[in-house]
């Protein structure tokens, strides 16, 4: 007498309930998942609605300031041209704090066009672009870079990236400004490392730093290490930081290598 048929029976009663559990974990899961896309979608939305209808003010404010400025009448009132300069520079910060709203709430980065990317020649490039402007002469930036290496991704992103990790590094340093960048290559990824010497960051608040709006600086919005953190990530990569020894505060980012360099 076969008693497989028997058995199989028996399996099959006890295995249906954790089967039909594991189905309805995964459809919730799934719906889940679902409700927030649907609600990070109707946040981006409102963000973009409401970045719209501020930025419309916003420039009549920042364009009719800086006519004033140009009156002679006002040229020779001090007080007056000094409280105009506070608000074009309020308004400028204001807008720049939308643009960076406006890059994290509506940006979808894999839509963003994709070629190959030489690593070493973008933060080459990146570093002169500090070297040629005056307020940044007194940085010292070194760097370690090996051979040509290669990546996919979108070049006006990872040049976005590298000016905001840079300029934080810049913001960061104390006395001497010393920024250090370097590329480690290995067998399926490149390691990009910005390394500043300030004081370092508390290690209770490091783990908040990709949260939107969370910020360490007075005068900071919160939003330029979130957007750093998606750019990575679009490229299936990731991002760190980390307090180094004595002092100083490094970026680490792991992006895969192409695998077939040009």
């Amino acid at each position: 007498m076969n008693t497989w048929p028997f058995f199989n029976q028996i399996i099959w009663k006890k295995m249906r309930p954790f089967k039909k559990q594991k189905s309805e974990s995964e459809i919730l899961a799934k719906e889940e998942k679902n409700e927030n896309q649907n609600h990070d979608e109707i946040i981006g939305r409102l963000a973009a609605f409401f970045a719209h209808e501020i930025r419309n003010p916003l420039t009549s404010i920042i364009g009719f300031t800086q006519f004033l400025e140009q009156d002679q009448a006002v040229k020779s009132n001090q007080k007056i041209s000094q409280y105009l300069s506070i608000i074009k520079d309020e308004a400028l910060r204001m807008e720049s704090l939308i643009q960076e709203l406006l890059i994290l709430a509506t940006t979808d980065f894999h839509k963003d066009h994709l070629s190959i990317i030489n690593v070493k020649c973008m933060v080459e490039k990146t570093i002169a672009i500090f070297k040629m402007q005056p307020e940044y002469e007194n940085v010292q930036f070194s760097t370690d870079l090996p051979d040509e290496i290669y990546i996919t991704g979108n070049e006006s992103r990872l040049k976005q990236l590298l000016v905001n990790l840079m300029n934080n590094a810049i913001e960061a340093s104390e006395g001497e400004c010393l920024i250090h960048t370097r590329l480690k290559k290995e067998d399926t990824d490149v390691w990009i490392f910005i390394t500043d010497n300030g004081k370092g960051i508390p290690e209770d608040l490091i783990e908040h730093l990709f949260s939107p709006f969370f910020t360490t600086k007075e005068e900071g919005t919160g939003v330029g290490l979130p957007i750093c953190k998606a750019i990575v990530e679009t490229l299936n990569g990731e991002m760190s930081i980390q307090n180094q020894q004595p002092q100083g505060t490094q970026v680490r980012i792991r992006l895969p290598l192409i695998k077939n360099t040009p």
